[in-house]
């Protein structure tokens, strides 16, 4: 078998190119510090650093989400603590200003200072986060949710959605209340019905805000309570507004005594006059603003004198227990929001705990084990260098050389 020249020069050719593409793959590998470069490296490996890499990504993707559903949240808990303690100094300003001594000028000085606390906490519901969006107008977070009409009341332009983020495989955190369910969706009076003086009433009476123990939740209809004299005495009748049914009296009228007609249970206080009028309403949904401007409306209005006094009263009466039912609304608010912070946090230390692992793993498959890599360098350079050696040699091999 004859073996030409050519075929002793391709074939060393072949073998220093192979020995100094190995010498490069490891000096690509030590300078990158990665054991894989390519996927046909190791394609075992490979498939398992592709999908590590996309695990890591999303557990990353998650902690962001999880950052910016903590940033709201607190920010929403800030707003809802700040309108916490201006309810409760509207509370404090409510009661001062039944307590019958105080004079015009200084039912005066509350309803200026009721007047600012309003203001405040509009310009809570209005709260926006670093991005301009705002916390309580639902999904329209571009939307300013509340805003004051022509006619002075104020009005909620967003929409009753709750935004969310997911920040783990399995788990979705609202980071937002509506403005709706937060300022807005809450039931008058004391939740079943609230009570009210008519303003034409000539006496004193005043009427509580009641309690109920029926059976169903929610009143059949309202009913009026009257006063007339009969044989000298002042008695009063409950009747149904929509039926007509009398549901108690006539009966004498004593001032303070309990009145219990279909669960219902409530008393008038003073002297009512014949002719006089008071309602048991069905509860409505009425936000925070009303009820704060119910009581500047109010005091606005006063008028020194018994009927002065017992119309603020009334009206006092009844918008201090929906002020309460406000407190109330926004302290579950807030531990619905505690309650996120607390599943923010543990899913953040869970994803932490899972990267971590994640990492390790892909550290384990992917990284390169550098003294081995040195070594390995090392000895490739040394056959390198011996094939070089070797293909001159043999290269030096031919016939006309030793004619020469």
């Amino acid at each position: 078998m004859r073996v030409s020249f050519q075929q002793m020069t391709n074939a060393g050719v072949r073998e220093l190119l192979l020995r100094q593409s190995e010498v490069q793959r490891t000096q690509l590998q030590l300078a990158t510090q990665k054991r894989v470069i390519n996927p046909s490296d190791d394609p075992v490996a490979a498939t398992s650093i592709s999908f590590l890499k996309a695990e890591i990504e999303q557990l990353e993707q998650f902690n962001r989400n999880a950052d910016a559903a903590l940033s709201s949240n607190q920010l929403e808990e800030t707003a809802l603590g700040t309108v916490t303690n201006i309810l409760f100094r509207i509370q404090e300003l409510t009661v001062s200003a039944g307590n019958g001594v105080y004079a015009g000028s200084q039912l005066e000085a509350i309803k200026i200072e009721l007047e600012e606390r309003l203001e405040e906490v509009l310009g809570q519901a209005n709260t926006q986060d670093a991005k301009g969006d705002y916390v309580f107008s639902g999904s329209i977070v571009k939307s300013q949710p509340y805003t004051v009409d022509a006619l002075g009341n104020v009005v909620y332009n967003g929409d009753q959605n709750q935004r969310n983020l997911r920040i783990s495989s399995g788990t979705s955190v609202a980071i937002s209340d509506s403005g709706f369910e937060v300022f807005s969706n809450v039931k008058n009076g004391n939740g079943t019905f609230y009570t009210t003086g008519d303003i034409t009433n000539a006496g004193s009476g005043v009427i509580t805000r009641g309690g109920y123990n029926g059976a169903s939740p929610f009143l059949a209809e309202p009913y009026d309570i009257t006063f007339a004299l009969n044989a000298g005495q002042l008695e009063y009748t409950v009747t149904g507004r929509t039926s007509g049914t009398v549901e108690a009296g006539p009966a004498v009228y004593q001032d303070g005594a309990d009145i219990n007609f279909q669960g219902i249970q409530i008393n008038i206080s003073g002297t009512p006059q014949a002719g006089d009028l008071f309602t048991v309403e069905p509860s409505q949904s009425e936000d925070v603003f009303t009820t704060i401007q119910n009581l500047i409306t109010a005091l606005d209005g006063f008028v020194e004198s018994d009927k002065g006094r017992a119309d603020l009263r009334n009206v006092l009466e009844s918008s201090q227990a929906t002020l309460e039912r406000h407190i109330d609304n926004i302290d579950g608010v807030r531990a619905k929001v505690g309650a996120r912070l607390n599943a923010i946090d543990t899913e953040y230390g869970s994803n932490l705990s899972l990267l971590v692992t994640s990492k390790s793993s892909l550290s384990d498959v992917e990284d390169l084990d550098v003294v081995e890599a040195s070594t390995r360098l090392s000895e490739q350079l040394i056959v390198l260098e011996a094939a070089q050696a070797s293909f001159i040699r043999v290269r030096d091999l031919n016939l006309f050389n030793f004619l020469r």
